[in-house]
């Protein structure tokens, strides 16, 4: 118990500990339903990823939810870090230079392991995990967006929205037949107009809400 603990909160563990705790607090609150597996997913009104989705695009991952890909790094991570941890504890004292040394080599190893076996295991369970979910233009139509930045009209106008993932996108909306929209007032996407690559909304009647009581 004594040589866990001591790895564990040793260097270079120690750097990993406090993100597995985080990780395993965070599991158990979504198990009980107070947060959403999918909640570092997010993407642009093109249905490109961004934030967290766009920087594990860069690593080569992406193809599976952000929260479940982060697991497994800093698991994966965590794990070769108490391995070597423990070995590099046999050969040095703890505190001295050679065992800070071989602690960086050891964090080094931890880190590209995790990569590669989170890279490998996501190719391999993607077809079991659900996708990301995104919001194309057309997925977009039929939702409700609130108009920001002055007044929407049929030459000019911006409109917040939140994607499928959660994010807050602005995005481009304009008005027909000489209605204008204030800033702050709930409109409703009605089309797409490829041509101006613009949103189309009118005002919205929350009477018309199929899901209001």
């Amino acid at each position: 118990m004594g040589l866990f603990l001591g790895t564990a909160l040793g260097f270079p563990t120690v750097l990993l500990t406090p993100m597995l705790l985080v990780i395993v607090v965070y599991w158990i609150i979504a198990a009980v339903g107070l947060a959403d597996a999918e909640a570092l997913d997010s993407v642009d009104a093109e249905g490109d990823p961004v934030g967290a989705s766009a920087v594990m695009g860069r690593l080569g991952l992406g193809k599976a939810p952000v929260t479940v890909e982060i697991t497994m790094l800093v698991l994966s991570a965590w794990f070769v870090s108490m391995m070597g941890g423990i070995v590099a504890s046999l050969f040095t004292t703890p505190g001295s230079a050679p065992a800070w040394a071989l602690g960086a080599v050891v964090l080094l190893i931890a880190v590209i392991a995790a990569w590669a076996f989170t890279s490998g295991a996501v190719m391999a369970l993607q077809r079991f995990l659900p996708k990301p979910k995104g919001s194309s233009k057309r997925e977009l139509v039929g939702r409700t967006c609130v108009i920001r930045i002055g007044t929407a009209s049929e030459t000019f106008g911006h409109a917040e929205i939140l994607t499928a993932g959660g994010a807050s996108i602005t995005i481009p909306v304009r008005t027909i037949g000489g209605e204008s929209l204030p800033s702050g007032s709930t409109a409703l996407i009605f089309d797409h107009s490829d041509e101006q690559d613009v949103f189309l909304v009118t005002r919205f009647d929350p009477a018309l809400d199929p899901g209001r009581d």
